[in-house]
């Protein structure tokens, strides 16, 4: 049996860190999401409100593949990222 791919590792450059997201990175993430520009042209584009965005985060958690991105220099939250749905095969 192979080994599984790691969902979560955390990921380091010389500008950016991702690592697993978890319950309580929420308001860190929040203050971030809550520009309602950054929301503007993706289709859901109500997330910067709390209780949309609070849906959006605990399925990101749950979903055991979500990075929260930080920025090296100052450590300030740039967002996050995740696999969706992924489907793994077997081999």
């Amino acid at each position: 049996m192979k080994d599984r791919f790691e969902l979560q590792p955390t990921l380091r450059s010389e500008l950016l860190t991702l690592r697993p997201l978890k319950p309580t990175d929420f308001e860190t993430l929040y203050k971030t999401a809550s520009d309602p520009l950054i929301w503007e042209q993706h289709p859901l584009n109500d997330r910067y409100k709390r209780n949309v965005f609070e849906g959006f985060f605990d399925r990101a958690v749950e979903s055991g593949g979500a990075f929260l991105i930080t920025e090296n220099q100052t450590g300030e939250v740039m967002g996050s990222s995740r696999y969706y749905d992924l489907v793994p095969t077997e081999d």
